[in-house]
């Protein structure tokens, strides 16, 4: 009886997997980040005084999605800007100095999404949810202490700094991301929230001895992004 039972189950979900056709589409996407960071206490000087707020930056790339019934895998390749605007005070020669600082970080952003729809066909009401790899590309950053001059500049990919002539981040990020969206025929909109796991601050290196005491910095976004998706199957 257990196994006349089994036979039956299995063969519904086989039925059921077969019925349930799998369909390809790719296109373009484009969209806006809402970006900061999240940081340790340990900030250089005065922490109860550093804060840090949101900044502005664009993604656009190609997404995709494989429907099979109500779920749907979504990957996409997309360049990303992230970054933060921080503000609070510094000692500088033994004197509290007011800063204001913005930094953009430009990565290659591969997100993989599970996703749940109310349509068999992928159309309506979505949930998704997954992780996202990020390779930095580059950056850059401004700096305003007080009255002094602004000072701007380059950041660059590593693991470890040598000099303190430049500003660096780690070479890969990675991390989780989940949101809704809303598919009509070929138009999808999306918003999501990410959530960087990996500490972008670089150690620096000197005299051969690593000093690993920058303050951990991780990315998080809110995203808002339209698509437009081709059936390809």
């Amino acid at each position: 009886m257990k196994q006349f039972l089994l036979l039956v189950v299995s063969g519904l979900a086989l039925a059921s997997a077969a019925q349930a056709q799998t369909t390809f589409s790719i296109g373009p996407r484009v969209g806006l980040n809402v970006s900061t960071g999240h940081f340790s206490t340990a900030e250089r000087a005065f922490p109860e005084q550093a804060s840090a707020t949101r900044r502005l930056g664009f993604e656009a790339g190609l997404t995709s999605t494989v429907q099979f019934g109500h779920f749907a895998v979504q990957p996409s390749l997309l360049f990303s800007q992230k970054g933060y605007r921080t503000s609070g005070y510094r000692l500088l020669i033994d004197m509290a100095t007011s800063y204001e600082e913005e930094v953009r970080l430009n990565y290659l952003t591969l997100p993989l999404n599970l996703a749940f729809t109310l349509g068999r066909d992928g159309q309506g009401f979505q949930v998704f949810a997954g992780p996202y790899v990020s390779l930095l590309v580059g950056g850059n950053y401004s700096d305003k202490i007080s009255s002094f001059e602004e000072v701007r500049g380059k950041i660059k990919p590593a693991s470890v700094a040598s000099d303190g002539d430049n500003r660096y981040a780690q070479r890969f990020d990675g991390g989780l991301q989940a949101g809704v969206g809303y598919r009509v025929k070929g138009v999808q909109v999306q918003a999501s929230y990410s959530l960087g796991l990996r500490n972008s601050a670089v150690p620096y290196q000197y005299n051969g001895q690593v000093y690993d005491n920058q303050p951990t910095a991780y990315n998080r976004a809110f995203q808002v992004s339209l698509s437009y998706l081709v059936n390809k199957s």
